[in-house]
């Protein structure tokens, strides 16, 4: 699977930002099949899962560029620093995530929010404002 793969098949398209908006932020963020993904984590998902045809995988820095131009994220201000976690919908008709999905929601629910024992405040990271 290669990255671009990744983002259009393996993750869903319809958590990709559109409209970078607060309407569209939440609208995703009460969907039933979001999750909320720690950046990290979702890195590893997407290193176990991406080998181009030359074996070429973007590094982390490139990967979080790609999210942030993809996906929806909140900021969590915590005392040890900041955590980014994206609102990811995954694609459940994609073979790779269905023989993956019971992992993946391991590792989400291992460093969900919920794990974080010094948060200070959270940050909803809309890009645009609703006119």
């Amino acid at each position: 699977m290669t990255t671009l793969e990744f983002f259009t098949g393996y993750v869903s398209p319809v958590c990709h930002k559109i409209s970078h908006n607060l309407t569209e932020y939440t609208a995703l963020k009460r969907r039933d099949d979001v999750k909320l993904i720690k950046a990290t984590t979702f890195y590893q998902i997407y290193k176990h899962n991406v080998f181009g045809a030359d074996g070429h995988r973007v590094d982390m820095k490139s990967f979080f560029r790609l999210c942030a131009q993809y996906l929806y994220y909140d900021k969590y201000i915590c005392e040890h620093g900041t955590e980014f976690y994206y609102l990811v919908v995954f694609n459940p008709d994609n073979e790779m995530y269905q023989l993956t999905a019971e992992l993946i929601d391991q590792r989400i629910e291992a460093n969900s929010p919920s794990t974080l024992t010094d948060l200070i405040s959270i940050y909803e990271a809309v890009t645009k404002e609703d006119l």
